[in-house]
């Protein structure tokens, strides 16, 4: 009983520094876009270019960027997740916390392979 629920223990807390990881690689994202917005807010920055074909292709390269930004958080969350399985692996976890690991690690791939797809199809949209 007590094995499981250190069991238990270490995978809800792998679970945790995966979400933390990224929603940390996010943040990243959100505090270079509000830098970015303040910088093209202030009066010092070059003019904005008032011409809607301008606007469209720089929305455009910004939403290929953050999908870009978004693939590369998946794929740290990737990274995290298979350490994690190892970690356990090498520690003599039981079969249950490493097929859990595995499922992690799925889901992880899954949801890189679709960030990595937003990228593509983003960077085919310019």
């Amino acid at each position: 009983m007590r094995l499981e629920s250190r069991t238990t223990h270490t995978f809800r807390f792998g679970l945790a520094a995966l979400a933390f990881s990224i929603a940390l690689a996010l943040g990243n994202t959100s505090l270079a876009r509000a830098q970015s917005d303040d910088a093209s807010g202030n009066g010092a920055s070059a003019p904005v270019a008032t011409d809607p074909a301008a606007a469209e292709q720089n929305a455009q390269q910004s939403e290929a960027q953050q999908a870009h930004e978004a693939a590369d958080a998946a794929e740290q969350a990737l990274e995290s997740a298979t350490a994690q399985r190892d970690q356990l692996e090498s520690d003599g976890a039981s079969q249950d916390q490493i097929d859990a690991a595995n499922a992690a690690i799925a889901q992880a791939r899954a949801e890189k392979d679709a960030a990595d797809q937003a990228a593509q199809s983003a960077d085919e949209s310019q």
